[in-house]
């Protein structure tokens, strides 16, 4: 049984170089859709848990080598459609959001830092309540303090942020200019940190953060994840 994987959509271009296999080795083909080209590849249906970690490296290759040259809206990791006619049906009616999006993101990229307790200081004080709840009332100020001095240092270069907590740290997204990733690992790097706080930098990704809601969650039948 196979499935239509399908990797990541982008603006029609003759200058990109586009890879030639993908997940298990399969061969990497183009669906145009008007200005939007959709890259997949015919899959085995189901994945093989014993290589659901090399699939995923092998599917975020594909997608990275496209982003390297222009913009990209990557899909859910390893989600499949049930045939080739269900894939045409939602290539042509999510066409024009995913040119939208692409247009008004083609010159950015987004680049993330995480903002958590440093090792040393994850053994809390657990002595007595009282000393355990005043602790973690100053690492959240700290913490909100730096996520707020890291925002200010970074304005001169971010387009638009997001900041999500998550129970192991705050992340931060921000979108800025493709070609000025150096700056803002310099912008970020030059605040200074709290002893009990680290820091964590990464990217550029694709701006997969700044999506439109409807790009980002589109109604796709007949669409499984992995599992």
């Amino acid at each position: 049984m196979s499935r239509v994987l399908v990797y990541c959509g982008f603006r029609q271009s003759p200058d990109l170089a586009l890879p030639m296999l993908g997940v298990n080795g399969a061969p990497v083909q183009v669906a145009d859709s008007d200005e939007l080209s959709l890259l997949w590849s015919e899959v085995e249906w189901p994945f093989d848990p014993q290589r659901m970690q090399k699939s995923a490296v092998e599917f975020h290759e594909v997608v990275h080598q496209v982003f390297k040259q222009t913009a990209v809206i990557p899909f859910r990791l390893l989600s499949v459609f049930e045939d080739q006619q269900a894939f045409t049906a939602f290539a042509a009616e999510n066409r024009e959001r995913f040119l939208q999006d692409l247009n008004r993101l083609k010159d950015f990229v987004q680049m993330e830092c995480v903002i958590y307790p440093a090792p040393s200081q994850t053994q809390a004080d657990r002595s007595s309540g009282k000393a355990y709840l005043q602790q973690k009332a100053v690492a959240l100020r700290s913490s909100e303090g730096l996520v707020q001095a890291m925002q200010d240092a970074l304005a001169h270069l971010s387009r638009d942020v997001r900041v999500r907590e998550g129970k192991n740290g705050t992340r931060i997204f921000v979108l800025v200019d493709r070609g000025r990733e150096n700056d803002f690992r310099q912008a970020v790097t030059a605040v200074p940190i709290p002893t009990h706080l680290s820091r964590r930098m990464s990217g550029p990704w694709p701006a997969a953060e700044f999506l439109s809601e409807q790009v980002k969650m589109p109604q796709i039948d007949g669409v499984a994840g992995a599992k």
